[in-house]
C-alpha cells in the first residue's frame, strides 16, 4: 500500500502528469489497416469542416430540404457505383411501398432474399442513395437485396415507418419467399428499424425472418449508454446534437423507449431470429451494439457480437475495400447463408 501511495504521489508531482492530450476527434487510429486509413483520413477531414457549423435541422421544412438536397447529390453516384460493382438496380413497389431491388450479376433466382433498411437518422438519405452496403452484401451472398425506401421523418413517424417495413415483408411472403428464407438487415437507424420492425412482426403474429444483421445499430434513440458519454465528443462521424433532433422527429419523447423505436427495450424472452450485431470501436453506438446483443442473448435468443478495432460508424459504407469491411461483410453473408432456409 505504501509503495502504491508513493508511486501515485510521484505521478501527481511529475510535470508531465495531466499534459497528455487525448487523440483528436478526427485522427485515424493507428491500429486500422492502411487501406482503411487512406479512405478515413480524407473523410474525417470533410466531417471536421462540416461539424464546425452550429446549425441543426429541427423543423419539418428544414429536414425535408436537407433530405432532398442530399438525395439529389447522392443518388446518381450511388446508382453508378452499384452498377460498376456489377449490380442491377431496379425501382419497384412492394406492399404499396417504394423499394429498390439490387441484384448481382449471374444471379440465380432463389427463395432466399434479404430485406435492407438504410440509415440516416430516420430523417435523411434514400434507398437509391445508399446502395453501397446492399451492393457489398449482394456480391458476398449472391442474394437479391430489397431496399425499402421508407417515408422519412418527420413526414412519417415510427408507427408509419415500421408499418411500411412490415408491409414490404408481407409482400415478400406473398411473392413466395418463406419467412425462414428472408433475412433482414440495416445500418445505423436502419439497424434500429430492422430490430424494431421484427419485434412488430412478432407482435402481429407473422412468421419471423430467418436471421437479422444489425450494423452500427441506433437501437436506443434516448442517448442512453456508457459510450455516449465516453465517445460522444470523439466520434468522427456522429453528432449528438443532430441525433437528438432526429430522435424527436422520429418519435415523441414519451414514445422513445417503445421497443419498436428503441429495440434494446424489447422482450427477447419471446422468439426472435438469430442476430449478428457489428460495430466499430471508434463510434459512440458501441453501447447500442453491446446492449442489443446482451438483450437478445439474455432473453435466451441467439446473438453474435462482432466489433472492429478503430473503425467508425457504418464503416463498410465509408471504406468498402478495406480489409475490415471485407471481413465484416463476408461474416455477415456467411451468417445469413448458414441460417436462412434454402427451399428449392
Amino acid at each position: 500500500m505504501r509503495m502504491k501511495a508513493a508511486l501515485l504521489l510521484a505521478m501527481l508531482a511529475s510535470p508531465a502528469f495531466g499534459q497528455q492530450s487525448a487523440p483528436a476527434r478526427y485522427e485515424v487510429p493507428p491500429t486500422v489497416s492502411k487501406e482503411a486509413a487512406a479512405v478515413l483520413g480524407p473523410a474525417y477531414a470533410v466531417n471536421a469542416e462540416q461539424q464546425k457549423s452550429d446549425w441543426v435541422p429541427k423543423t419539418r421544412e428544414e429536414w425535408t430540404a436537407l433530405a432532398e438536397a442530399l438525395a439529389k447529390g447522392m443518388e446518381p453516384a450511388s446508382v453508378q457505383h452499384a452498377q460498376a460493382f456489377g449490380m442491377k438496380v431496379t425501382e419497384a413497389k412492394l406492399g404499396g411501398v417504394p423499394v429498390v431491388r439490387v441484384t448481382p450479376q449471374k444471379y440465380t433466382p432463389s427463395k432466399r432474399v434479404l430485406l435492407y433498411l438504410h440509415g440516416g437518422g430516420y430523417t435523411l438519405f434514400s434507398a437509391k442513395g445508399t446502395l453501397g452496403v446492399p451492393s457489398l452484401m449482394a456480391k458476398a451472398s449472391g442474394l437479391e437485396i430489397v431496399s425499402v425506401d421508407y417515408t422519412l421523418a418527420p413526414r412519417g413517424d415510427w408507427r408509419r415507418i415500421t408499418g411500411e417495413v412490415v408491409s414490404v415483408y408481407k409482400a415478400l411472403l406473398d411473392e413466395g419467399h418463406p419467412a425462414g428464407a428472408i433475412g433482414v438487415f440495416g445500418d445505423s437507424a436502419g439497424g434500429g428499424l430492422a430490430a424494431g420492425a421484427v419485434l412488430r412482426m412478432r407482435d402481429e403474429n407473422l412468421a419471423l425472418p430467418g436471421a437479422v444483421y444489425l450494423l452500427s445499430p441506433w437501437s436506443d434513440i434516448t442517448a442512453t449508454g456508457d459510450t455516449y458519454a465516453t465517445l460522444g465528443q470523439s466520434d468522427p462521424v456522429l453528432d449528438l446534437r443532430i441525433l437528438a433532433s432526429a430522435a424527436k422527429a422520429y418519435a415523441a419523447p414519451e414514445d422513445q423507449k417503445n421497443p419498436y423505436v428503441s429495440p434494446v427495450y424489447g422482450d427477447y424472452s419471446k422468439p426472435f431470429p438469430p442476430t449478428l450485431v457489428q460495430a466499430g470501436t471508434h463510434e459512440m453506438f458501441v453501447s447500442n451494439a453491446v446492449r442489443q446483443y446482451q438483450a437478445i442473448l439474455g432473453g435466451g435468443g441467439e446473438a453474435v457480437l462482432d466489433l472492429y478495432e478503430g473503425m467508425p460508424h457504418v464503416f463498410p459504407a465509408m471504406a468498402p475495400t478495406a480489409p475490415e469491411t471485407l471481413t465484416a461483410i463476408s461474416r455477415a453473408a456467411a451468417f445469413f447463408l448458414r441460417r436462412l432456409e434454402n427451399p428449392q
